[in-house]
């Protein structure tokens, strides 16, 4: 089955089958990707990579992704946030950090927040939001998509993040309605503001 859906502003068309979603796009116009990013675990164990072409049929950017996840290391047949990290903060450190036996909601706090091109943008109309990975019961994942709001060539030195969590997207009716949530406080609301609430930073990539 196949349908058009737009994901956090991203419009994509979604193929949907037994196995997770695959999202379909038209074919690069060239065989090298322009950037691409290498993920790999706090240990340092590499699951896949992230690679970026500029589509010339449309002026879009299309993103493929392959992951395997060990057993173990990440939630099998869920979803999971997939964002690009500004990773410009030097304060923060550098590349993707993490200490395998540190807090894992220390891991790859060094590639900062967001991308974004403008400061007012807010979750998920950050220019580095990306749809949700779907990892299957082994762990593994394949998409293709496309996006408007990002070329390859200003993304390099920036951060691919897989999440441990789903991401919400910011969509989250907050109020004292029957059908809204009441925060518990504005940490809450600010989380979901800014990354959609998905949880620790599980996998990180350096786009090239």
């Amino acid at each position: 089955m196949r349908l058009r859906r737009t994901i956090g502003g991203v419009a994509a068309a979604v193929s949907i089958a037994s196995v997770g979603i695959g999202l379909q796009v038209h074919s690069a116009s060239a065989s090298t990707p322009v950037a691409r990013a290498r993920l790999m675990l706090a240990d340092g164990t590499r699951i896949g990579s992230v690679r970026f072409w500029d589509d010339e049929h449309d002026g879009t950017t299309l993103v493929r992704v392959s992951i395997a996840v060990p057993a173990g290391k990440a939630a099998p047949g869920a979803f999971h946030g997939f964002h690009i990290h500004a990773n410009n903060d030097p304060a923060n450190g550098t590349g993707c950090i993490a200490d395998p036996a540190a807090a894992s909601s220390t891991w790859f706090t060094s590639v900062d927040g967001h991308f974004k091109h403008d400061a007012a943008e807010t979750h998920a109309g950050h220019a580095g939001d990306l749809p949700t990975i779907y990892l299957d019961a082994h762990g593994r994942a394949e998409a293709r998509f496309t996006v408007d709001r990002i070329t390859p060539a200003e993304l390099p030195d920036k951060a691919v993040i897989l999440h441990a969590g789903a991401d919400n997207f910011g969509n989250v009716p907050v109020g004292a309605a029957p059908d809204q949530y009441t925060a518990n406080s504005a940490a809450a609301t600010t989380k979901t503001g800014n990354t959609g609430n998905a949880g620790d930073r599980i996998a990180c990539g350096v786009i090239r």
